[in-house]
């Protein structure tokens, strides 16, 4: 399988200058790469939620979205705003996204999201996981 890697670079800057969202060809999984935010985080129309019971301090949606950090493991997350931006890049699948040491990959079976640790997210409608 021929597998497109997606680079964002920049060269004046340690920064992102803005924050990538991308999102699956199914539109199902909904991402982004942000400086701003330490690492990336994903978005998931869910079909069947594996994490359901959300920690006490939730105050927010629970079991739906997913981040990771330049390091550690990959959590899901209590959010009460969804991804935005207008027009996000598709990423197809066997393509994935790379930066600051967080690697997003798009597959026909969901998106995973891993740092240089080994730690990160995998989605799929049916089954969220994290590691």
């Amino acid at each position: 399988m021929l597998r497109l890697t997606l680079i964002a670079l920049s060269i004046a800057s340690p920064a992102l200058a803005e924050d990538i969202v991308f999102t699956s060809p199914s539109g199902n999984i909904r991402c982004i790469l942000s400086d701003s935010l330490g690492g990336a985080r994903c978005d998931l129309g869910v079909t069947t939620q594996s994490f359901t019971t959300p920690p006490a301090d939730c105050d927010g949606d629970w079991g739906q979205s997913f981040g990771v950090g330049r390091d550690g493991a990959g959590a899901p997350l209590c959010v009460t705003d969804a991804i935005g931006g207008a027009d996000p890049l598709v990423l197809p699948y066997g393509a994935g996204l790379s930066y600051g040491g967080i690697e997003c990959l798009s597959s026909e079976t969901g998106m995973t999201c891993v740092n240089r640790d080994g730690g990160g997210f995998a989605l799929r409608r049916a089954e969220q996981s994290v590691f």
